[in-house]
């Protein structure tokens, strides 16, 4: 009976084994992010121009990446394709109503001089975490071009922020919201505080 009851106790060890190796490789396997979507401000506050343009402005934002109009990156973790990160309208939308909204604060509107031709390209917009089991590290890049046509002549120049953080867990949609919306506000600002860019827009 003893010997019975020692082989018994084994065999509950040997099936406790497995059992506790399956959960372990299940919680080191993670699970697969949701995707998240994220809203952008349509406006940032802008200095005051130096002078008045006098004129109106046709503008237009065309998106260079080859992606999704409303894809903006991915969250990370154990299968990032499946993990994206959306904004709720067309990114070149979006930009579109934000850089209408600039150069009407810059005084753009009726004149009698012909309108000035903006575009403003959107070459780069990646948000990215790092892949894996555990999230703790996501990224941002973003380059916008600003070009400026007028009768004088053109003026094109680029405008690049990239930013890193290291975090504890995989960042909640209201984090990336805050997060994204802070650095776009910082380029459109330091964009729009450029002499060179205001010399062309003539404010």
């Amino acid at each position: 009976m003893i010997m019975n009851g020692y082989l018994n106790a084994m065999k509950r060890t040997f099936l406790l084994k497995p059992l506790a190796l399956v959960a372990a490789v299940s919680a080191l396997s993670g699970c697969v992010l949701a995707p998240q979507t994220i809203e952008l401000n349509d406006s940032v506050a802008l200095a005051a121009g130096n002078s008045v343009p006098n004129r109106d402005a046709l503008v237009r934002v065309v998106d260079q990446r080859s992606k999704s109009p409303d894809w903006i990156g991915h969250r990370g973790g154990r299968a990032p394709e499946n993990s994206p990160l959306l904004v709720s309208e067309s990114l070149d939308a979006a930009l579109s109503k934000r850089l209408q909204d600039s150069l009407r604060q810059l005084g753009f509107g009726s004149g009698p001089l012909p309108p000035l031709k903006v575009q403003l390209d959107i070459n780069q917009f990646m948000y990215q975490c790092n892949e894996g089991v555990i999230v703790n590290e996501c990224g941002l890049e973003i380059e916008l071009e600003v070009t400026v046509i007028d009768d004088d002549g053109r003026f094109s120049k680029p405008y690049r922020l990239r930013q890193t953080r290291e975090l504890a867990v995989s960042p909640v949609q209201d984090y990336n919201q805050k997060w994204i919306n802070e650095a776009l506000d910082s380029l459109w600002q330091h964009m729009f505080s450029d002499g060179e860019l205001r010399r062309a827009l003539g404010a």
